[in-house]
């Protein structure tokens, strides 16, 4: 089953190299690895052992898992979603679909219903005990979905032209549905969808629509080439060739205008607007600008391509790639404060690093096969993993633990954090 993320590209040309591997990571190479039902870790960064660790007979590949109140959801290739109980990996749910699961259901905090897109084309909403609640059939053998406390939000990538279509979670009632030029569901919200809608081949619009019933709330002008957009219930912003212009969710009215030269893919909202930046050197740099004003606050430098940014409500973390002394490449975090303070730099182990999420104390780097804890106050790894057979890996942090989906395994796992 292919990984859901999105590829984020930076531009080629020099690249930072900071420290040596060894120096990196110390003293790995004396150290060897533990295994414990079919998973590996390393002693010598305290490495953790699952706390449970479930195959599903049958099942040869896993989806991205999704976490509700007290289950772990995951879809796999014997065609079923299951609801294992995040405190031993028991089965409470399972759902039989009409074709392999591939992508993450969507619940709910608390209770259900849990929705998830099948390979058969069809989109399922299935209650708390396992049972049907409704389906709708299509055509699409990949979506992503989205979910809000009234919305279940599907992006169609089957057809000419990607399709958003809205649902109530409950009744399975399509709401709108709308051809759109996103790639993402960023911009899905409460009380509020903003995606970007193609005009022609070469020209799109922002667009606003309600989540009652898809009705445009506010549309841009259409603009040459096709921007990149963010949006949350205070602010929605698009990059319109070298422009960050920012609306306002409820009228579409325009608060502030910027300028910014060669402006990255990767722009994500939290207590500033922070936007990648790709420099003439090949380098790479994380742009932070005010939400009222839009004035840039500070830059800073990072590596040679940005591949994740997390913003919390004290700083920012930011993942990117620095070429490996000894060949290859490895993963580089960076953790900035509101005033852009570098406050720390790691370079770790990993030889990308494709997702960051942060806790309370912690912060977990992903790849595809393997995954990272480190600090959050200090950036010193933790421990480390990365499983025996070598499978692709599919991550849900939450507070006190890592949930895991071995792709190529058909299994899931669940990972302490402290």
């Amino acid at each position: 089953m292919p990984s859901e993320r999105p590829e984020r590209m930076g531009s080629a040309g020099s690249r930072e190299q900071t420290v040596t591997r060894r120096e990196v990571l110390g003293t790995l190479a004396a150290v060897g690895s533990l295994s414990v039902a079919g998973c590996s870790s390393i002693p010598g960064l305290g490495g953790r052992r699952p706390v449970w660790r479930r195959d599903i007979d049958g099942a040869f590949m896993a989806g991205p898992p999704a976490v509700t109140d007290g289950l772990v959801l995951a879809g796999m290739q014997d065609k079923a979603l299951y609801g294992l109980r995040r405190e031993d990996g028991s089965t409470a749910v399972r759902f039989e679909t009409g074709g392999p699961i591939e992508t993450r259901p969507v619940a709910p905090p608390s209770g259900g219903p849990y929705h998830v897109h099948s390979t058969d084309g069809d989109l399922y909403a299935v209650d708390s005990s396992g049972d049907e609640l409704w389906r709708d059939e299509g055509t699409a053998h990949r979506a992503r979905l989205a979910r809000t406390e009234s919305l279940v939000a599907e992006l169609d990538f089957a057809g000419p032209e990607n399709t958003l279509t809205g649902y109530d979670p409950q009744t399975g009632d399509r709401r709108f549905e709308r051809a759109v030029s996103s790639y993402s569901l960023d911009g899905v919200a409460d009380d509020s969808v903003v995606v970007r809608v193609p005009v022609s081949e070469t020209e799109s619009r922002v667009v606003s629509l309600s989540p009652a019933d898809g009705s445009v709330r506010w549309r841009t002008e259409s603009q040459p080439r096709h921007p990149a957009v963010v949006a949350d219930s205070r602010l929605a912003v698009a990059v319109w060739d070298g422009t960050l212009v920012a609306y306002e969710p409820s009228n579409g009215s325009v608060r502030w205008r910027t300028s910014v030269s060669s402006p990255g893919r990767t722009m994500v909202l939290g207590s500033q607007l922070y936007l990648s930046h790709d420099r003439p050197d090949g380098h790479a740099e994380l742009l932070a600008f005010d939400r009222k004003t839009g004035e840039k606050r500070w830059a800073n430098p990072v590596g040679y391509q940005i591949r994740s940014v997390e913003a919390t409500d004290d700083a920012v973390f930011v993942g990117s790639r620095v070429d490996d002394p000894d060949g290859g490449m490895l993963g580089r975090i960076d953790r900035f404060d509101l005033d852009g303070t570098r406050r720390w730099q790691t370079v770790t182990g990993l030889p990308s690093l494709d997702s960051l999420a942060v806790t309370g104390s912690r912060v977990v780097a992903g790849w595809d096969r393997g995954f990272e804890v480190l600090s959050r106050e200090s950036g010193q790894t933790r421990w480390s993993y990365e499983p025996d057979s070598h499978s692709r890996l599919s991550l849900r942090v939450e507070p006190s633990s890592v949930f895991v989906s071995y792709v190529d395994d058909g299994a899931v796992a669940r990972f302490p954090l402290e």
